[in-house]
């Protein structure tokens, strides 16, 4: 049992009910674990009651728990991007989403191979969070597009299945695979389609099935690329979010975040978009690192999430 439970509640309960950051340390003042709220009270004061909703790894955090501290923010948006800054910073050891930033892979194509690479080549696509599909992914590519890497036995079977696909030369095989990667357009998808129907033509049912499997994980792979390319080159976006405030303050007061090329360039606090004044400024674009790919999904995902709330809202007004 943790000796310290009873300082932390009191602790805990004279939180605020805002928005923040929460820093969990053990005995030796190490933080051990980063976390966001919309109310820092709210889910602060969560850790230290008895729930069964709690996993193992909640409950051993929490007896190694002697203290904690807290950082106050705007918004909701405002505590994603800064427990993800944080748990890059930091690598508390009970983290484990937005910790692996730097095991995330670029893939060096230049060669007619594929060649995860730990950091940028010249000729490097990526990076890529989803570093354990990319061997399935080369797989699937690999025999679609019936590289010289794939064993006899594999070509004859999809050469019966994509016939026109041999005529086609290893470098435009290669263009195709790289337009895979950057989220360009690509025939690939159409040849994916062409293969599960012959495979259902021919009743073989079970092979399609596994087929269907690997083209729907690499078409939501591709879809992810197409979202943070797409976000990353943008010159200039707008991202909303509502104060989270106390009770009997101004509701109507929003953040806005002004972003160029995937970066948040200036924020202030406004009553309406409509007030917001951005600045000028131009930045210029540079490639995708490692620790960009997580701020960028928080604020695409943050993004959507608005663009959904909203529309249910208008649908329901």
């Amino acid at each position: 049992m943790n000796i310290h439970i009873e300082e932390l509640k009191r602790k805990a309960n004279a939180l605020p009910e805002t928005p923040g950051i929460y820093l969990m340390k053990d005995a030796h003042g190490s933080i051990v674990y980063v976390g966001k709220a919309k109310s820092l009270k709210a889910r602060v004061v969560s850790y230290f009651r008895k729930n069964q909703q709690h996993t193992s790894k909640t409950i051993r955090m929490v007896h190694n728990i002697t203290d904690f501290d807290t950082i106050g923010v705007d918004t909701e948006l405002d505590a994603l991007l800064l427990e993800c800054q944080l748990i890059q910073k930091l690598h508390p050891m009970y983290n484990r989403q937005m910790n692996h930033a730097a095991n995330y892979a670029y893939l060096d194509l230049s060669h007619h191979t594929f060649q995860p690479q730990a950091a940028r080549t010249p000729y490097a696509v990526g990076p890529f969070r989803r570093v354990k599909q990319l061997p399935m992914l080369a797989e699937l590519l690999s025999e679609t597009y019936q590289l010289q890497c794939i064993n006899p036995v594999t070509r004859m079977r999809i050469e019966a299945q994509l016939p026109l696909v041999k005529a086609l030369s290893e470098s435009d095989k290669w263009h195709e695979i790289n337009q895979f990667f950057v989220g360009k357009e690509t025939g690939f998808f159409d040849l994916c389609e062409q293969r599960l129907s012959y495979l259902t033509d021919h009743l073989l049912f079970e092979e399609a099935q596994k087929l269907h499997q690997r083209c729907k994980a690499a078409r939501s792979f591709y879809q992810e690329i197409c979202k943070i390319n797409t976000f990353w080159h943008s010159p200039e976006l707008l991202v909303t979010a509502p104060l989270l405030s106390k009770e009997g303050s101004d509701k109507q007061l929003i953040k806005c975040y002004q972003i160029q090329f995937g970066q948040i360039v200036h924020s202030e606090i406004c009553r309406g978009v409509g007030r917001f004044q951005p600045i000028k400024r131009s930045l210029e674009p540079r490639l995708m690192t490692n620790a960009d790919l997580d701020p960028v999904c928080i604020l695409i995902h943050f993004q959507d999430d608005t663009k959904m709330r909203e529309a249910f809202r208008q649908e329901n007004s």
